[in-house]
């Protein structure tokens, strides 16, 4: 799957907000210290499964590679990484909820809004 200029766009702020979701608080920092409420420590792993689809999408030969597979199994396997970094991250529910918990599927959303403006048919036509 090779995104379309805008695409990218949408991609790489989805980074930006899904670094920024794991630094920020998670929590109310009255009841907890900021090392405690950072979303960091409960979401390593799904943040890695979340670079690595990025990585599938923004690397070239990477996405040159799996597009000869097909971009209907690329955007499945996408779907299928997104749905486990979802599940996985979103497992905490915090007492107070704050801007770095609501930033963290926010990222996976406009990642995909990207990955879906670039290919609009399953079948890997666009209509740019």
């Amino acid at each position: 799957m090779i995104l379309t200029n805008t695409g990218k766009k949408f991609v790489y702020a989805s980074v930006i907000m899904m670094l920024l979701s794991m630094v920020l608080p998670w929590d109310s920092l009255e009841d907890y210290t900021y090392s405690e409420s950072m979303g960091l420590l409960m979401n390593f792993i799904p943040a890695v499964i979340f670079i690595c689809a990025v990585a599938i999408v923004v690397l070239k030969p990477l996405a040159l590679l799996l597009s000869k597979i097909g971009t209907n199994i690329v955007f499945l396997l996408l779907c299928l990484m997104n749905a486990i970094v979802l599940y996985m991250g979103m497992q905490y529910y915090p007492d107070t909820y704050t801007i770095g918990y609501f930033l963290f599927p926010s990222s996976v959303i406009v990642f995909m809004l990207g990955a879906i403006y670039s290919v609009n048919r399953v079948d890997g036509t666009t209509s740019n």
